[in-house]
Order: C-alpha cells, then sequence, then structure tokens
C-alpha cells in the first residue's frame, strides 16, 4: 500500500522520479479484429449487426529510465521506509518524461447496417504527463545536503487530468475504401497542469537556507482539496452522478480511413483527439514569481519515514514557495494522436503488419514502430504477436487473442506481455481486456 501512495503523492507534486510513465499507444488493439479495434481507426467497420463492449480496462504505462524497483527500493515491510535505488544515479540530466492513461470503460455499443456502422460509448481516463530534470528527483529522494553551496534547476512541466468521455461514430464503405469519424463530447473531472514551471534553488552552505528563484504558475480545478491531503483518498466511491456532467466541458474528434489496395494489400490511416478541455469549475492558478527565502530543512525527510504526512508537505511547499492563489478559467489541449498503418495478408489464416505511431503532447514527441502477425484457427480463435521499438526500449514482445464462443467474444492484449507477470521489474506495461457480446 505504501508503494501506491507514494506514486500518488510523487504524481500530485512533481517530484516522481520517472519510475512509471505512461503511453497511449495500443499496436496489439490496432491489429486486432475486434471493435475496440475502432479506437485506432473510426473507419472500422465491424462483421458483427450488434456488438455490445461490457465494461473494460486499459492500462499503460512506458518508462525510459529503468524499472521501479531499480529506481525506488521499498522495503517498507522489512526497514519501515524506502530509498533511492541504484538506477537514479543513471538519469539523464535534464529532460526525463513521463507519459501515460488509464481508462475504465463502462460501455462501447456498436450497430452495422448495410454499409454503416453507428457506435456508442462512455470511457473515464486518467492522463499524466511529466517532465523534469534528474536534480529534482535527487532532491527529493536523497535531500538536498548534497547541492549545499549550489543553485540547481528544478524546472519542470506536468500535466494530470482525469475526465469522461462520450464518443458517438458512424463509419461508411465505399467500396474499397471506409471512412469513419468520432465525436467526442468530454466532461472534465480534475486537472492540474502546470503553465509556468522555471525554478532554481539554492542552499546556502553557512547558515543552510533555501533560496527560490522562480516565475512559476500551476492551473489546477476539480475534485481535490489540498487543505485534507492527510485524508486523501482515491476511489470511485468518491465520484457522484454530478462529476458525469461538470461545467469543464470539451470536444474532441477522432477521423480515420481504410483502404483496400487488392486481395492481400490493406492501408490504414487515423488522427485522433483533435480538441481541448476548457476548465470552468473549482479553478484556482497558484503563482509564485521572484525570489523567495527559507529556513533550511531537508527534503528527503518526506520519504525516508514509514508514513507519508500529505498535510505536512502541502504545508511546507506553501510555505517555501510563497503561491498566491488565483481564480482563473483555463484550458487544456488533447493529446494529437496518428497511426499509420498497412497489412498483408500472407494466406487464409495468418494477416502480417507494419505501424508508426506518433503522438505529439506539450511539445514532446513519442514516436513507435510496430510489427505483427496475427492467425486465426478456425472461427472461434485469433491469436497474435507484436513487436515494438520505442525511444530506450528496443525490444517489446506482445501478445493478444480473442476467443468467440456462441454470441460472447473475450478479448485481451498486452504489448509488453513480460511487463504484466512483474510490472515493478518492467519498463513498458501495457494491458487491455474485455468481454464483447456478439449478435
Amino acid at each position: 500500500m505504501f508503494k501506491y501512495r507514494f506514486l500518488i503523492f510523487a504524481a500530485l507534486f512533481n517530484f516522481c522520479n520517472n519510475t512509471i510513465t505512461f503511453s497511449q499507444q495500443q499496436v496489439g488493439l490496432h491489429f486486432m479484429d475486434i471493435w475496440q479495434t475502432s479506437k485506432t481507426n473510426p473507419a472500422y467497420i465491424s462483421d458483427s449487426t450488434i456488438v455490445v463492449g461490457l465494461p473494460g480496462v486499459h492500462w499503460n504505462y512506458y518508462n525510459t529510465a529503468g524499472d521501479f524497483n531499480s529506481l525506488i527500493v521499498d522495503y517498507l515491510n522489512e526497514e519501515k521506509g524506502i530509498k533511492p535505488g541504484e538506477a537514479l544515479s543513471d538519469l539523464p540530466s535534464v529532460d526525463n518524461v513521463l507519459r501515460g492513461v488509464m481508462e475504465v470503460e463502462t460501455f462501447n455499443i456498436g450497430y452495422r447496417f448495410g454499409q454503416f456502422q453507428l457506435g456508442l460509448n462512455h470511457v473515464q481516463k486518467t492522463d499524466l504527463y511529466l517532465k523534469f530534470p534528474k536534480t529534482l528527483a535527487q532532491l527529493f529522494l536523497e535531500g538536498n545536503g548534497q547541492f549545499v553551496g549550489q543553485e540547481i534547476d528544478l524546472s519542470h512541466d506536468m500535466h494530470l487530468t482525469s475526465y469522461n468521455e462520450f464518443g458517438l461514430s458512424g463509419a461508411v464503405q465505399l467500396n474499397k475504401l471506409n471512412v469513419g469519424a468520432r465525436v467526442k463530447f468530454l466532461a472534465g473531472i480534475a486537472n492540474a497542469s502546470v503553465e509556468k514551471g522555471a525554478i532554481s534553488l539554492f542552499t546556502d552552505d553557512d547558515v543552510y537556507q533555501l533560496t527560490l528563484d522562480g516565475d512559476y504558475a500551476l492551473d489546477a480545478s476539480g475534485l481535490v482539496n489540498v487543505d485534507d491531503l492527510d485524508n486523501f483518498n482515491l476511489s470511485l466511491s468518491t465520484f457522484s452522478f454530478n462529476d458525469f456532467i461538470t461545467e469543464n466541458i470539451g470536444f474532441a474528434i477522432d477521423l480515420g480511413v481504410t483502404y483496400e489496395v487488392n486481395d492481400k494489400l490493406n492501408l490504414s490511416a487515423s488522427v485522433l483527439d483533435l480538441g481541448k478541455i476548457n476548465w470552468k469549475e473549482n479553478v484556482s492558478k497558484y503563482v509564485n514569481q521572484g525570489k523567495t527565502n527559507y529556513d533550511g530543512f531537508d527534503f528527503s525527510q518526506f520519504v525516508g519515514n514509514d508514513s507519508i504526512s500529505f498535510g505536512n508537505i502541502v504545508d511546507t511547499l506553501e510555505n517555501t514557495f510563497n503561491f498566491s492563489e488565483e481564480s482563473e478559467s483555463y484550458s487544456t489541449n488533447m493529446p494529437v494522436k496518428v497511426y499509420l498503418s498497412g497489412t498483408y495478408q500472407l494466406n487464409e489464416k495468418t494477416r502480417l503488419g507494419g505501424l508508426l505511431y506518433y503522438e505529439n503532447y506539450r511539445g514532446e514527441h513519442f514516436p513507435v514502430l510496430g510489427l505483427s502477425a496475427n492467425t486465426k484457427f478456425k472461427k472461434i480463435f485469433n491469436v497474435g504477436t507484436t513487436y515494438t521499438v520505442r525511444k530506450n526500449s528496443y525490444f517489446n514482445l506482445g501478445l493478444n487473442f480473442a476467443v468467440n464462443y456462441k454470441a460472447f467474444q473475450l478479448f485481451a492484449t498486452a504489448d509488453n506481455v513480460i511487463g504484466i507477470f512483474q510490472p515493478y521489474k518492467s519498463s513498458n506495461v501495457n494491458f487491455r481486456g474485455g468481454l464483447n457480446l456478439l449478435f
């Protein structure tokens, strides 16, 4: 439990140590022949007349700096605390980037009539982006004693958001060309987004006084009350029906096409999440400008014990940064994603594929290259494998399958199957699973 509390703490206050990152690419799903494939390209048309997707989950994280256990050693059960792992010293000095998503889908319905197909779905998403220098991780995990007499850069960027997405999709088959689109209504639940993140810290070698110099602004909206973080509890039970429709309104659109070149070769292209969310409900802007002096303390006290007092941390940071608070609405853009792919029907049962995925978010680029092979066994079983290459992660072997039995279809996909069984010893974990009803 301690490990999960620490991850929440790290994400909320920007001193995550690059142990987990998220990425939204779904290579295995893109090459499967199931209704959920339309998430990666709305031009996908199912063979079934009616598809009812029952509640399912999607969990995806990716890490460029090493697995969790090599960066953070959780020895709570033995020594009552945590300590930095050996990989902390090997972090890049700047531009450590974390990126990710967690989805809980409640329903996803598709209806086909002739050459047309309509779809309706709802999913709750939590999205994370962090960018920070190595010194920020060292400061909060090892303390500021190592930086006495030095001015260190703590400049960072963060975007943490949770929202409900309601999608209405349509696709049409025009001879060899399929065209599709999905319009999405977005209702924001909570958000924390760094607008300006320039901060530096100097620790005086004489009186051990801290001097913070920065131009910092953080936009926030939603349900989290920073005055009561000692009782912080992340649970679906904390959300009510009113959270589905909030004043934080946004819209986005997905566009896609597929083209059948011949009986064996198919090409596909899609652009997802063109849109933004406007945040108006329970909004605050926290601003800190100029230099602020504060009597010295050791930042490592936050994580060196068997428990974390969120209230004390908030009080300390608030006093240190000397934030001023304003109330001002703002907007955040969605992460734009692009899929370009092709498949080749090798024989009656086996299909090969290749994919280029690209995501642009807050000035960062996330490219992925993927290869796939899918094979059918009679009419009830389809199994596939994928191989993906991405930044600092060159060997990711994935597996996926779909089993049909009468009106039921069970499916699961993972772009790095090893990470499913040992998530804290892997730098890349990706999983989606669910159950469909086919008519």
